[in-house]
Order: C-alpha cells, then sequence, then structure tokens
C-alpha cells in the first residue's frame, strides 16, 4: 500500500485501441523524454501511465503517459502540462518484460478484490527500469498500481509472495 502525492508532469493522453498500446506507449514515452530535455527541464522521479478501465474491458480506452519534472511545461506537438494526482495505492512489482505484465495485473487484481479495497479510478503504472536503462528487457521493472480505499488495520497487509499468482522472479 502506499500514498503518492500530487505531482506536475508533461504528458501525452490519447484515446487508443489496447492492441495499439505498446507501439503507442514508446513514441510517447520517446516524445516526452525529448520534450522534457529540449526545455531544459530536469525529471524528477520515474516516467509512469495512467489507464482507464475501459482500456483493459472493452479494450479501447485513454491512457496517458507522463514524466515528472521540475518546471513548467510549454505545450509542444502531443505534449502537454498535467498534473497527475494525489492517491492511494495498492502496488505490485512487475520484473520483466510488458509483454509479461498480465500476470501482476491479475495478482494485484485478486488481492485487491479480496480485501475489498477497490476505488473508482484509473490503473496506474511507473516504470522505474526500461529500455532507456537496459536493452535487457528481463532487467525491466515496472510497479503496477491500483486505486484503493485505505482505511488501515490488520486486514491491510502489503502483498506478499503468496498473495501473487505469477512466476515471475524477484528483482
Amino acid at each position: 500500500m502506499r500514498s503518492v502525492a500530487a505531482v506536475p508532469t508533461a504528458a501525452i493522453t490519447a484515446t487508443v485501441e489496447a492492441q495499439d498500446v505498446g507501439t503507442w506507449f514508446q513514441g510517447a514515452l520517446g516524445e516526452l523524454f525529448a520534450t522534457v530535455a529540449g526545455q531544459g527541464l530536469r525529471e524528477t522521479g520515474p516516467a509512469g501511465g495512467v489507464y482507464a478501465d475501459e482500456l483493459f474491458t472493452l479494450h479501447r480506452g485513454s491512457a496517458t503517459v507522463f514524466v515528472p519534472c521540475n518546471g513548467p511545461v510549454r505545450p509542444l506537438g502531443r505534449v502537454e502540462p498535467l498534473h497527475v494526482p494525489a492517491a492511494e495505492l495498492a502496488v505490485i512489482e512487475h520484473c520483466g518484460p510488458p509483454s509479461e505484465v498480465d500476470r501482476a495485473y491479475g495478482a494485484l487484481a485478486a488481492y485487491v478484490s479480496r480485501h475489498a479495497l477497490a476505488v473508482d479510478g484509473p490503473l496506474r503504472e511507473y516504470y522505474l527500469v526500461g529500455g532507456r536503462q537496459t536493452p535487457d528487457s528481463t532487467l525491466w521493472r515496472t510497479e503496477v498500481c491500483w486505486p484503493v480505499f485505505r482505511a488501515g488495520g490488520p486486514d491491510q497487509r502489503p502483498l506478499s509472495d503468496s498473495d501473487a499468482a505469477c512466476t515471475t522472479p524477484r528483482c
């Protein structure tokens, strides 16, 4: 479980088809990194994404990719400034290529459902290690985050190995 603060970012948002998310994501992320650097801004955290439920349930929906940065972003091309809101999140780390992230989503969904924690809101991802750091996708690390109601108490323990149905080895 984690509370995340609101953060100013450079972002690209679009309605995308589920089968096109990977290609769209790579292009958007490259454009964001180039724009942040080109505007003389400094990245202040890992890139992330915010994804509407419809993208998973209807295979088409809103997707936003963002890069937190230290100053005002001037709109350019598809890049816009965006204040990503604070949130309470259940978090699991996925180690490996994006093609296998569905296991982490499944384990996290089961945990959130089992503990009756889910609230309406988009899912998030944070890209801790990716293609910019290493071409070896088996070393990539993504935090998958589910919005939750966090009341505290004994039922809200961290997601453990026994909760995960995933066979991805720990990083």
